[in-house]
């Protein structure tokens, strides 16, 4: 058995080195999650944003999944979400 990787906490997220791009979908994400206890769609992220195409929204998430910082599901909407949130459908 494996020891499972331990996930980083909200202030290690906040002190990564990101474009500002990203730290703008990251904040937008932890505060979605802060108010509504549930995930913005890619649709919602791009609003709050001020743009219109999906596209680069979903390479911004998908870079910072990369980085560490978010969890997602794929192929199932509404599932990005920090780290530091322990929501146990989504592990």
């Amino acid at each position: 058995m494996t020891a499972k990787k331990r996930d980083r906490t909200e202030e290690q997220c906040k002190e990564m080195e990101m474009s500002p791009a990203q730290r703008e979908v990251f904040l937008i994400v932890d505060e979605w999650w802060k108010r509504y206890g549930f995930s913005p769609s890619l649709r919602d992220i791009a609003n709050q944003r001020g743009k219109m195409g999906l596209g680069n929204t979903m390479r911004l998430v998908d870079r910072l999944v990369e980085l560490g910082v978010f969890k997602k599901i794929d192929g199932c909407g509404r599932t990005v979400r920090p780290v530091y949130i322990n929501f146990r459908n989504l592990e």
